[in-house]
């Protein structure tokens, strides 16, 4: 009994946990600015989430600096651009 209990608390856990992995690129020596755009990916389907169109989403036509991260919802990879600048 007790090894049913800790099966499925181990199963849980595992379907409830994710990873997140980031990185931060100052991509000119343009200044940070105060604009903010992003761009997601989908879990099912095609889905842009490049520099481009996280700029095009927030009205960003000066990049100051990129953020990507990904982090995985069981197996499945969810991507983030956030752009920031003027």
């Amino acid at each position: 009994m007790k090894s049913k209990i800790f099966a499925l608390a181990g199963a849980t856990v595992f379907a409830l946990s994710s990873c997140t992995v980031g990185q931060q690129y100052q991509v000119t020596g343009a200044p940070i600015g105060s604009k903010e755009g992003m761009a997601k990916s989908k879990i099912i389907g095609k889905s842009d989430f490049s520099v481009k169109a996280a700029a095009e989403n927030g009205g960003i036509t000066t990049i100051g600096a990129v953020q990507h991260t990904q982090k995985m919802i069981l197996i499945f990879p969810v991507y983030k651009t956030t752009v920031y600048g003027e």
